[in-house]
């Protein structure tokens, strides 16, 4: 019953009554011509009932013939609500447009998180996923999943493995890392491992492949470590991906001198231009040549800890002038070790301290920085070759 009640009410329905004639007779003609009346009630002469708006338009005759006289007490229904707004189409029309910028807000990217990065920084991800066609404001249904995570393997430095998520507005970004040591994992492409610096073997592992020098040996850059070529038991010669270990003692001396008075670049004044982010489209922002350094913020508004694909980007330009500037023996102390610190910290990523001496020697013009290191280092370079 309440479907049928439901299904009356959005096609609409009249609510009608009748007086004097023979309300008996007016009930059969409408039965016999098929008028569709229902909650039929008399009372005192008076007949009250139901139809439907079809029904309605073919009651005339039935009236006729039973001499009653019919008035519409009531209209119900979806019909006669709508009725009145019909010719306001600014209605309709803003009534579509919501339903087109509802479905493209459902099927657009809102905010992207990532997970496992470490060496990375959460906005080098996504800048690095945007180059692909991840970002708010993109179409899921867009996005090739496969295509990306192949290309970004392939292609950036640094990442083994990468894998886009997509649940509903929301695009999850896991990275896994490498380690950093150029570790290439074909097994099936013959290859030497080379040096790949100067210094004394003090250990040598031939995992597989054959060592072409011992502990003790001294080895330049290039030299050949491990080699991928074996003899079978009959001579013959056969060829493998080479794989191993070579820790090496190198010598190293690494001097900076830092003058006290060095050319600086000095910011003169900075403006800042805003400028509206919408689902990846930004406003355009003035471009000033005058301007040395450019940089762009991005402010987005949040809900419940969740970005939102809108905010604001503020483009600050700032103008640098070239300037001298004069250090103190202490502040020129402190960059010096700060070069040697840069330097010590890229040479230890594969290595291990043996010894080290540092001298620092300060003067009128400038401090001079000298480094010795002896470290031992496992850099046993891959290096590929072709059989014809």
């Amino acid at each position: 019953m309440f479907l049928i009640r439901l299904f009356r009410y959005i096609f609409g329905y009249i609510i009608f009554e009748g007086k004097a004639g023979f309300p008996e007779r007016f009930i059969n003609l409408c039965s016999q011509t098929g008028v569709n009346i229902w909650d039929v009630k008399c009372v005192s002469g008076s007949l009250t009932a139901k139809t439907d708006i079809k029904s309605y338009k073919k009651i005339r005759p039935c009236v006729r013939k039973s001499g009653m006289k019919v008035k519409i007490k009531k209209k119900c229904g979806v019909p006669f609500l709508i009725k009145p707004y019909l010719q306001r189409k600014g209605i309709f029309a803003g009534a579509a447009l919501s339903v087109i910028f509802l479905s493209l807000l459902l099927s657009t990217v809102w905010s992207i998180e990532v997970t496992g990065n470490e060496k990375f920084t959460d906005e080098q991800i996504i800048s690095i996923a945007e180059e692909y066609g991840i970002y708010p404001g993109a179409f899921r249904n867009s996005i090739d999943i496969q295509y990306v995570k192949a290309q970004i393997k392939a292609n950036v430095d640094g990442i083994s493995w990468f894998s886009v998520n997509i649940d509903g507005g929301k695009v999850s970004l896991e990275v896994s890392e490498t380690e950093g040591d150029n570790t290439i994992y074909d097994k099936d492409t013959p290859c030497n491992l080379i040096s790949g610096v100067d210094g004394e073997v003090l250990k040598i592992e031939a995992y597989v492949g054959e060592p072409a020098v011992k502990p003790g040996d001294a080895v330049v850059k290039g030299d050949l470590l491990i080699s991928g070529v074996k003899e079978k038991a009959d001579g013959t010669p056969y060829f493998v991906h080479a794989m191993g270990t070579a820790v090496i003692r190198t010598y190293r001396t690494i001097e900076y001198s830092v003058p006290l008075t060095i050319k600086a670049m000095k910011i003169e004044k900075t403006k800042n231009y805003p400028s509206l982010y919408i689902f990846g489209l930004t406003t355009p922002a003035p471009s000033i040549d005058e301007y040395g350094i450019k940089r762009a913020e991005r402010k987005m508004l949040s809900f419940r800890g969740t970005s939102l694909p809108i905010g604001i980007v503020s483009h600050k330009y700032s103008f640098i002038s070239e300037c001298s500037v004069t250090l103190s023996l202490q502040q020129a102390g402190l960059l010096c070790s700060y070069l040697l610190f840069c330097e010590e910290k890229e040479i230890m990523k594969n290595s291990e301290f043996e010894s080290k001496i540092v001298q620092i020697v300060k003067n009128e013009t400038s401090v001079d920085i000298s480094f010795s290191l002896v470290n031992h280092e496992n850099t046993a370079i891959e290096q590929y070759f072709q059989v014809e």
